[in-house]
């Protein structure tokens, strides 16, 4: 197993992780959290609640990484 085939499934596995995270986001388990979201990213989601912008960065970071995964399948096949 050559080095960018590690780096995939390294990377599949954390796309999965991020998406876990995402859905226990949206099922309020960080609901308790106190979590205090920077007032230059406010004007993103108004009247967003703290759960919600660990929903919307653990998807952002899924998306990432499968983007990512594509990136490394593509140069699997061009090498």
């Amino acid at each position: 197993m050559g080095l960018i085939q590690i780096g995939q499934v390294f990377l599949a596995l954390l796309a999965v992780a991020s998406g876990y995270m995402a859905y226990l986001a949206s099922e309020g388990l960080f609901s308790g959290w106190d979590i205090k979201v920077d007032s230059d990213l406010v004007w993103l989601f108004p009247n967003s609640k703290p759960e919600d912008w660990i929903f919307y960065f653990s998807i952002g970071l899924a998306i990432k990484f499968l983007i990512w995964v594509g990136v490394l399948a593509w140069l699997d096949r061009k090498i």
